[in-house]
């Protein structure tokens, strides 16, 4: 009852002074589209899989479409998908194109494509769609592809497009334009096999290009770019409690702790012996605190574990525990709420082992996240140059409120917590509101009461 009181509290105090904004930077949700859903047995006529992981197992677009509001309800805004092309038959991820000229049937096809799409746009969501970087006919290959080792095991000795070429560049080019124009997507992204690819000689001038790199490459002119070096920061430095986490990042950096050829980090937190849905909340807590736009793979919500090709691409399961998707709606509902804390100075005051703070001056109303990823509870003291004086912490995520004491604001954090306060004006304690709430016990006691004595005469 005390955590409900102060939740509505902090909820009556904080919406005069906050308002939710519309402009939200991208949230993405990256899955696989054989390992979602199967929506319909109508297109796995070739699909013949007896429980072989190595095997497609019919995931389609119908299936994601299902599925738009349980992806929305998480707090994402993006939709990300694995390649769509026609592919090998027996290849699931679906990068070993055959064809960048047609969409596979055994997603759905063409018609079905289109349709999720306009599902996607009047949910106001967006798609972007992985290319895959695999040399058909069209296309000379590039020697010496870089891969990581993943990436190693799955190509194999198939042959990657050199997308330095400049006839390569405008075949490449047009094919994806074509694409762009025929279905309308959002925008597109691409597993650079190679160092320094230039998304405008490669892509179609979208609001939402993205590169996903391997250690020490680069790309130019993508919208987005994840690094493998901030990705591994990231899983190692929440696969465990007391661990150095990064704080500052490139404008344009795209945050995750994984991607389709990494580990999934529920595997980082699994060989630490920890328990990974503490572990994903914190990390996604941390991931939506952030300027820059954030990325979650399919099946994190699940704890989905491994470390190699195809455990790491396990069917979903939607049937489980509903801890983190419950955290993730709750938590993203709540920085949405107040998206104007991005908009102005965002410095990190405390970065120790784990422990966290960080302060958003946005010249109206400022805002304090603490995080305590560590194996204690923990206090912290910010004194009036931060919160000035007539002021009060008021938490949006537990419900915390904390007074000025002796010119000091404690923040006081459990184990494994975190917590966004808004700094408002110092209200006192909401006598008449704790008094009516007061009430309502005492009157709903009585009522039981009344209710048992009753019941005993009629006996």
């Amino acid at each position: 009852m005390k955590k409900m009181i102060l939740l509505l509290m902090a909820g009556l105090m904080v919406a005069p002074a906050a308002q939710a904004q519309e402009k939200s930077q991208p949230r993405v949700y990256s899955l696989v589209v054989d390992r979602f859903l199967n929506g319909t047995e109508k297109n796995n006529a070739h699909i013949h899989n007896n429980d072989d992981d190595q095997l497609p197992y019919g995931g389609d677009f119908q299936g994601i479409e299902s599925k738009l509001d349980y992806i929305k309800d998480m707090g994402f805004n993006v939709i990300h998908i694995s390649p769509i092309f026609k592919h090998e038959q027996n290849d699931y991820l679906g990068y070993k194109v055959t064809s960048y000229d047609k969409i596979d049937d055994v997603y759905g096809g063409d018609q079905h494509f289109k349709e999720l799409i306009k599902k996607i746009h009047e949910k106001k969501m967006k798609i972007v769609v992985d290319m895959p970087v695999v040399a058909t006919n069209d296309f000379t290959a590039v020697k010496t592809p870089v891969m990581n080792d993943i990436q190693k095991e799955y190509y194999g000795d198939t042959k990657i497009i050199d997308l330095k070429n400049a006839a390569n560049q405008q075949k490449y080019k047009a094919k994806m334009a074509a694409f762009v124009k025929d279905y309308q997507v959002d925008g597109l992204s691409m597993y650079t096999l190679q160092d320094g690819i230039d998304a405008d000689k490669v892509m179609p001038d979208l609001p939402m290009n993205m590169a996903i790199l391997n250690k020490d490459m680069t790309a130019e002119n993508f919208d987005y770019v994840q690094k493998e070096e901030t990705t591994l920061k990231l899983a190692n430095g929440f696969k465990k409690t007391d661990q150095p986490l990064p704080d500052s990042f490139d404008k344009n950096e795209l945050l995750a702790a994984d991607n389709f050829f990494m580990p999934r980090f529920t595997k980082y937190a699994a060989d630490e012996n920890m328990f990974p849905g503490t572990r994903i909340k914190l990390l996604l807590s941390y991931l939506l605190s952030q300027k820059q736009p954030m990325s979650m793979t399919y099946g994190t919500e699940i704890a989905m574990n491994g470390g190699k090709m195809p455990e790491m691409h396990q069917l979903l399961d939607f049937r489980t525990e509903k801890e983190v998707t419950d955290y993730l709606k709750a938590t993203s509902g709540v920085f949405d709420k107040y998206r104007e804390m991005f908009e102005g100075k965002m410095q990190v005051l405390m970065n120790k082992a784990g422990h966290q703070v960080i302060h958003y001056d946005t010249g109206k109303v400022d805002f304090i996240y603490n995080l305590n990823n560590t194996d204690k509870a923990t206090k912290v003291e910010l004194g009036t140059d931060v919160v000035p004086k007539g002021k009060m912490l008021s938490g949006l995520l537990i419900g915390d409120s904390i007074h000025e004491k002796e010119g000091k604001f404690e923040l006081i954090t459990n184990r494994e917590e975190a917590e966004l306060y808004a700094i408002i004006d110092d209200r006192g304690l909401n006598i008449g509101y704790i008094i009516a709430s007061i009430g309502v016990v005492v009157a709903f006691t009585l009522f039981i009461i009344l209710a048992a004595r009753k019941s005993k005469r009629n006996r």
